[in-house]
């Protein structure tokens, strides 16, 4: 199951633990600071809002497991309350984190850092000490006076 919810995570970018909590991904996106490109940041986040998933998420474990909803959902609520029914339990999401339960209440551990992943670029002005010679360009009305003299010289000697 955890393999699933990790799935299903990392395509909807937040997964609801019923009457739990919920992890989402928070984007900020990347920023231009003076001379400096400040890399993408992304975060999970956990709230404990406690709602119940949507039928999206239960329909998306029913064709994972080969299931009708009605069953994933059962599963899944049998899966939550297997995995919590000790006073210390964890779930582990992949290499994303893990849901600590102490006591009555649920903590979200956080192993996904997107720095690792994304670095600052300072960029700086470059400055080039080779000078530019400008070409010489025939402008294209001497272009066309040219090829027509030329078209019209073929047609005349193709009729002598």
């Amino acid at each position: 199951m955890e393999k699933i919810l990790e799935q299903y995570f990392i395509q909807k970018n937040e997964l609801v633990f019923t009457n739990i909590g919920t992890i989402h991904l928070t984007k900020k996106p990347a920023s231009w600071i003076g001379e400096i490109l400040h890399a993408p940041e992304l975060s999970i986040l956990f709230t404990t809002v406690k709602k119940k998933p949507s039928n999206q998420f239960f329909s998306y474990i029913a064709e994972a497991l080969s299931v009708s909803p009605e069953q994933a959902n059962i599963q899944y609520e049998q899966f939550l309350q297997k995995s919590f029914e000790k006073q210390e339990a964890t779930i582990t999401i992949g290499n994303l984190g893990s849901i600590e339960k102490k006591g009555d209440e649920y903590f979200w551990k956080n192993n996904f850092t997107s720095n690792q992943y994304y670095k600052d670029i300072t960029i700086s002005p470059i400055l080039s000490k080779e000078e530019v010679y400008k070409q010489k360009s025939i402008q294209w009305p001497w272009i066309a006076l040219i090829l027509s003299i030329l078209a019209i010289t073929a047609i005349i000697f193709k009729y002598l």
